[in-house]
């Protein structure tokens, strides 16, 4: 099994392919690396390909009638982007921008959508993934609509925590992975950078997490957890 095999193997969304599955998925497949702040593709490009993150992260946005920024979500190791590029002939809904030295896999769209006539079990896995962000996008407007800022600011650190996080011996204790400046987070929660700012500060104050160099440390989970729950 070579490096692109292996690499498609530990997708979660190719897991039900088999190993002669794989090998044809890998043998049009190719790596491509980019740095920060390289664009991957822009809002209106034609979508010929699907891109797996092998390494590092991909911001999805969009650029508002006001001309700010919106980040839709954070695609780190395993995800998918541009699935729904398979699906219509529509060009791309959103920019995909690298946060840090990233590496993908690029799955040219002619050649996949073959393999997934074959393949039928990852047609529905990507439909699967189409749904999931069709889910969260609907939970993001629902925050938008009935929490306040501190909420969501508290609901971006638990989400992130989800995915991108150093576990320590104190359970109650989690350190994010994943560096953001106030300026990101408040374009993924749909506030100011100052109202981040702000809040971040009442945070340290109370002891729930404590900030260093875009780090983020959460000293108190459940209570974060809690003031998401039941605010």
């Amino acid at each position: 099994m070579d490096s692109l095999q292996l690499a498609l193997s530990q997708v979660p969304v190719f897991q039900s392919a088999g190993e002669e599955e794989l090998r044809a998925i890998a043998a049009v497949a190719t790596r491509q690396k980019l740095e920060a702040g390289m664009v991957l593709f822009c809002a209106g490009d034609t979508g010929d390909a699907l891109y797996v993150v092998e390494s590092g992260n991909i911001k999805i946005s969009r650029i508002t009638a006001e001309g700010k920024e919106r980040i839709l979500r954070i695609l780190g190791q395993g995800e998918v982007i541009g699935e729904m590029a398979l699906f219509d002939e529509e060009p791309r809904s959103a920019d995909a921008v690298a946060m840090g030295d990233t590496l993908l896999i690029r799955l040219p769209k002619a050649e996949f959508l073959k393999i997934l006539e074959t393949v039928p079990q990852l047609a529905i896995r990507l439909l699967a993934v189409l749904a999931a962000r069709l889910r969260m996008m609907n939970e993001k407007l629902e925050d938008l609509t009935f929490l306040d800022a501190r909420r969501r600011i508290a609901r971006l650190l638990v989400d992130l925590a989800g995915g991108w996080y150093e576990q320590h011996e104190d359970p109650d204790a989690v350190t994010l992975k994943l560096k953001l400046t106030h300026e990101e987070m408040a374009a993924l929660v749909g506030t100011s950078r100052e109202t981040v700012s702000r809040v971040l500060g009442e945070f340290q104050e109370t002891g729930t997490i404590y900030v260093a160099e875009r780090v983020v440390h959460i000293r108190k989970w459940n209570e974060l957890k809690k003031l998401v729950e039941t605010g």
